[in-house]
C-alpha cells in the first residue's frame, strides 16, 4: 500500500538538515576562524583631512570582524611616540612619519599623502589569509627613542626659532621705522608720563590684535591647503624659491645700507604706504577719543605694514603649520609670536618714558638697520633650506 506523500518527505527533510549540520561542523573543524588583522589608525583632532578619514574608517572597519582597530592621537606626545615606535617595529623607512590620517597594517603603511578608501582596502586585503599581529608590546619599550625623525625634533625645539622669527619681525626695518615715527610724534606733541604710557600701550594693543587676526586667518587658509598634498608640496616649493630671492635681496640691501645708500633698499615699505601710515598716526593722535583712536591707529598701521612684515610672518606660519601643530596649540604659538613682534615697541616705549630723545631713537634705528638686514638674509636662507627639504620629502 503506497505511503502518503508527507510521510515520504519527512525522512528527506531530516536527511538534508543532518547533512547541513555535518557540513557546518566539518567546515568549522577544517577551516579555523580567519586570523585577526591588527590595524593602527593615526589621527588627531581637527587635523587636515582627518574628518573625512575618520568617517571612512568608521564606515569600513567596525563592520569587518577580522579587523582589530587601534586608534592613536598623534598630537598627544605619548601616543606620537608610540606611533613612531610602531613604525620602527614594522620596519618602515625613517622617512615615513606618524602623521594623521594614516593606517599601519603589518608592514604596510598608508600614509597621509596616499590615504584613500582603495588604499585602506588593499592594505587589509594583503593580510586576509595571514592576519597582522599586534605589535604594541614590541613597540612600548622603544617609545620615546624609536625613530629620530625630523618633525618630532622640530616639535620639541620648534617654538624657539618661531619666537626668534617673531622678534626679528618686530625689528624689521619696515616696522621699526614706523615705530620710531610714532614715538617721535608723541614727543613732538608734548605727550609725557602716564598719558604717553597709555597711548603707547593702546597702540601696541592695536598692532597686536590686527597682527593676530591676520595670522589666524592665514593659518586657517594654510590648513585648508594642507589637506591637498599636491598644493602642500607646491606651497613648500614656492616658499623655498621665494626665500632664496629674499635672502639675496636682503644681502644686497645690507651692502647698500653699509655704504649709507638707503634710497636703493629694495625690501622696505613702499613710500605710498609709509605716507599713509604717517598720516594715520598724525590723524589718530589728534582725535578727542585718544586711547580708542590709538588702538585703531595701531591696527591700521599693522595692516599697512603687512606688505613688508609679511615677508617674515608668512614663512613663520607655514613653518609652524608644517610641524603638525594642533589648532589649540597653534593659537598659543601665534599669541606668543605676536607678543614677540610688539616687544621692540614696548622696549622703545620704555626708553622714551625714561627720557630718550627722538634724535637718539632715529640714530638707533639707523644703527640696527644694516644688522637686521643681515639677520634677515640668514633667516631667509634657513627658510629656503627648510622648505625645499620639506618639498623634497616623499
Amino acid at each position: 500500500m503506497p505511503q502518503p506523500a508527507h510521510r515520504l518527505m519527512r525522512p528527506v527533510h531530516v536527511t538534508l538538515i543532518a547533512q547541513a549540520l555535518l557540513l557546518l561542523i566539518s567546515s568549522a573543524v577544517a577551516s579555523p576562524a580567519a586570523p585577526p588583522i591588527h590595524a593602527y589608525y593615526f589621527t588627531a583632532p581637527m587635523c587636515p583631512g582627518c574628518d573625512k578619514a575618520n568617517n571612512l574608517i568608521a564606515r569600513l572597519l567596525p563592520q569587518d570582524g577580522q579587523v582589530v582597530m587601534h586608534t592613536l592621537n598623534v598630537y598627544e606626545p605619548r601616543e606620537y611616540e608610540l606611533a613612531e615606535a610602531l613604525l620602527t617595529v614594522a620596519g618602515l623607512p625613517k622617512r615615513e612619519l606618524p602623521l594623521g590620517p594614516a593606517l599601519l597594517v603589518g608592514h604596510t603603511y598608508v600614509n597621509r599623502a596616499s590615504f584613500s578608501q582603495d588604499a585602506v582596502l588593499r592594505a587589509l586585503e594583503d593580510y586576509r589569509d595571514t592576519g597582522a599581529p599586534d605589535i604594541t608590546a614590541q613597540a612600548l619599550p622603544l617609545r620615546g627613542h624609536a625613530r629620530e625623525s625630523l618633525p618630532q625634533e622640530l616639535r620639541q625645539w620648534g617654538l624657539l626659532p618661531f619666537l626668534l622669527a617673531g622678534l626679528l619681525d618686530g625689528i624689521n626695518p619696515c616696522a621699526f621705522a614706523t615705530l620710531i615715527f610714532f614715538l617721535s610724534y608723541l614727543g613732538m606733541v608734548g605727550m609725557k608720563g602716564r598719558s604717553l604710557l597709555k597711548v603707547g600701550l593702546a597702540y601696541a594693543a592695536g598692532v597686536f590684535g590686527a597682527y593676530f587676526a591676520f595670522g589666524l586667518g592665514l593659518l586657517h587658509a594654510l590648513w585648508a591647503l594642507d589637506s591637498l598634498p599636491v598644493l602642500r608640496w607646491a606651497l613648500f616649493l614656492l616658499m623655498g624659491a621665494v626665500s632664496i630671492v629674499f635672502a639675496a635681496l636682503s644681502c644686497r640691501d645690507y651692502r647698500h645700507i653699509q655704504r649709507g645708500d638707503y634710497s636703493t633698499v629694495v625690501l622696505q615699505l613702499p613710500s605710498g604706504l609709509k605716507r599713509q601710515s604717517h598720516a594715520l598716526i598724525r590723524g589718530g593722535l589728534r582725535s578727542r577719543l585718544l586711547y580708542p583712536a590709538s588702538i585703531i591707529v595701531g591696527a591700521g598701521v599693522a595692516a599697512l605694514e603687512l606688505a613688508c612684515t609679511g615677508q617674515v610672518y608668512v614663512p613663520a606660519l607655514l613653518y609652524m603649520m608644517s610641524l603638525g601643530t594642533i589648532r589649540a596649540t597653534a593659537t598659543v604659538w601665534l599669541l606668543l609670536y605676536d607678543l614677540m613682534f610688539v616687544t621692540p615697541l614696548l622696549i622703545l616705549l620704555g626708553l622714551v618714558l625714561r627720557g630718550t630723545s627722538s634724535k637718539r631713537l632715529q640714530g638707533l634705528a639707523e644703527a640696527q638697520a644694516g644688522k637686521t638686514k643681515l639677520y634677515l638674509a640668514v633667516f631667509f636662507t634657513l627658510c629656503a633650506a627648510y622648505f625645499l627639504l620639506k618639498a623634497a620629502m616623499p
